[in-house]
């Protein structure tokens, strides 16, 4: 992986206090798909807690959002429809401190290809990881705390993913997972972190074959092959995913959110899922899709 420490060469339009870009994550509670912890930063009096990945990074870009740096280099994508993420800001009156079973401190130096780039240090073990990609980003905070970034070796390639969202809040998710073709089915009882389990359940290796040469109907990616549940869809939300390249330590493709019969380019795995989670978020809060869009046919 490259390096993005501080004496990297930055260009003209990022020369900022790099101070700006540190952040100090407190984690507090932890299992293999739940996270939970306080993020500080020098800007703000006290802390902000969260309760997955995804309000983790939402909470860093809307600092980075507020400050201008590191500078956004392409604009947020969403679905026609749907409003941004919002959710709730925990602050918390505590000042900054060392996590109660590992801290992390998060320097982020630029914000290239809807992703993050630049390193991730494990304070009480002395270690630093560089990263080029929120996914990246993932995947080393998981093996600094579990020491094990490997999952059971798989046989079968993986580009195509349906979700169903039954309940979301936070971050977290309950519903299912199914890997097309492989028919892998991966059902969630009890809430989950979104970008952590999906991240691990999609893990793949793409190949140049599996680009599709003539294009695909992506409405209709959801085939006789697929399980009873998928093609049932979640309660609030289902969506399928179509991953074509794998670049700059990332995925890019396309998503389809089936209620809304809608498609969307992704061009990194955190744009992805601020597009899942926007939707999510949306209708949950309306107790699942009602129509609260224009649909397009």
């Amino acid at each position: 992986m490259k390096d993005y420490g501080e004496g990297m060469t930055v260009g003209r339009m990022s020369v900022v206090r790099n101070s700006d870009r540190y952040f100090t994550i407190a984690v507090d509670e932890f299992e293999d798909n739940s996270i939970k912890g306080i993020l500080f930063h020098e800007s703000g009096s006290g802390g902000i807690l969260f309760e997955s990945l995804l309000e983790m990074f939402f909470n860093m870009d809307r600092i980075f959002d507020q400050l201008g740096c590191p500078k956004q280099t392409v604009q947020r994508r969403q679905f026609s429809g749907i409003d941004d993420l919002t959710p709730e800001i925990k602050k918390s009156s505590e000042k900054e401190r060392p996590g109660k079973l590992a801290t992390f401190c998060v320097f982020v130096q630029y914000r290239y290809y809807a992703s993050w780039q630049g390193n991730i240090k494990w304070v009480e073990g002395d270690v630093k990881i560089s990263f080029e990609s929120e996914l990246e980003l993932i995947l080393a905070m998981y093996l600094l705390l579990t020491g094990n970034d490997r999952k059971e070796q798989v046989n079968n390639i993986m580009t195509t993913c349906h979700i169903a969202i039954d309940t979301y809040h936070s971050g977290k998710f309950t519903g299912n997972y199914q890997n097309i073709p492989s028919e892998t089915l991966e059902q969630q009882v009890e809430p989950v972190d979104l970008a952590k389990s999906l991240g691990t359940f999609m893990e793949y290796e793409l190949k140049n074959d599996d680009i599709p040469k003539y294009g695909l109907n992506y409405g209709q990616l959801i085939s006789s092959d697929a399980c009873t549940l998928c093609r049932r869809g979640g309660k609030i939300a289902s969506f399928s995913v179509k991953v074509l390249f794998h670049e700059h330590a990332t995925w890019q493709g396309i998503i389809y959110w089936r209620e809304g019969r809608q498609q969307q380019l992704f061009r990194s795995y955190k744009e992805m899922i601020y597009l899942i989670a926007s939707v999510a978020e949306a209708s949950a809060g309306n107790g699942g899709y009602r129509g609260f869009m224009p649909v397009r046919a």
